[in-house]
């Protein structure tokens, strides 16, 4: 099992959010399909969502989930990423 490191893009309206997921799998066949499941449970507000390429829409195309990459990584690599990105350093 290797260890994928999935980032996700979130539209809504003007706005846009960035999501960094770990996902464990197989292979990158099996984290993309454990990373679309994921999706389409992304939005609490809408039990239907729409199925587009790599992702899904909600609230009738208002806000679009999707894929926008997956690589291979490791738990040490995924963990310095966020630490950097969470750290505040003061000075």
């Amino acid at each position: 099992m290797a260890d994928y490191w999935v980032k996700i893009t979130e539209k809504e309206e003007d706005e846009i959010r960035r999501h960094h997921y770990l996902v464990t799998a197989g292979d990158i066949k099996e984290a993309k399909k454990v990373a679309q499941e994921f999706i389409s449970h992304f939005c609490d507000e809408d039990d239907d969502p729409e199925a587009i390429t790599d992702g899904f829409t909600f609230c009738n195309r208002a806000i679009t989930v999707q894929i926008s990459d997956i690589k291979e990584t490791t738990k040490e690599e995924f963990k310095n990423f966020l630490l950097k990105i969470h750290t505040i350093q003061w000075k």
